[in-house]
């Protein structure tokens, strides 16, 4: 961490699996598709133990009958916790998320050094800043943000980056 005269702050993040994982559990959240199909996989569930409550078969035997009823639901709630995963192992392997991103808050602008690419934005660009128990999310939309661990944070650091954030971006920040 380095800080020049309270008006910038320099932050060597290093990302966690659970620290990608927890964003885009968050992400699969929003995700209208997500919703339709965890709402029909809850409907056919639904739908499931209501034939079982009210039909006179043995329950071995219901099960052997309506087992297709079961499984739909079951592979839904499988599949998206596993896409999740999928996904979260692949962004593990970017080198922002493997070896880590160097970031340089001021009131004017952010700077991500990657070792070898630097990028400078700008906090215009942000359309919402939220900080969680676990993170600072710097969305650039709904649903893509930058993500800062507080892990690579003690006290000083994040008081200094929310001041920074909050007259840097007053009116898109939600802070703790």
């Amino acid at each position: 961490m380095k800080k020049d005269n309270e008006t910038s702050l320099t932050l060597d993040v290093k990302f966690k699996v659970k620290d990608v994982l927890r964003y885009n559990v968050s992400v699969a959240k929003k995700s209208k598709v997500n919703c339709i199909v965890s709402l029909f996989g809850i409907g056919v569930l639904i739908y499931f133990f209501y034939g079982l409550l009210t039909s006179g078969e043995r329950m071995d035997i219901f099960f052997a009958r309506h087992i297709v009823w079961l499984l739909v639901p079951i592979l839904i709630f499988m599949m998206i916790p596993w896409k999740v995963w999928k996904i979260t192992i692949a962004q593990m392997q970017q080198p922002a998320f493997a070896y880590g991103v160097q970031y340089i808050f001021s009131k004017d602008n952010i700077v991500l050094d990657i070792g070898e690419a630097s990028e400078e934005m700008k906090w215009d660009v942000f359309v919402k800043i939220l900080e969680t128990k676990n993170d600072f999310r710097f969305y650039v939309n709904t649903i893509s943000a930058q993500i800062i661990p507080k892990h690579n944070m003690n006290e000083e650091q994040l008081k200094t980056l929310r001041e920074i954030i909050k007259e840097a971006a007053p009116d898109r920040s939600q802070l703790k």
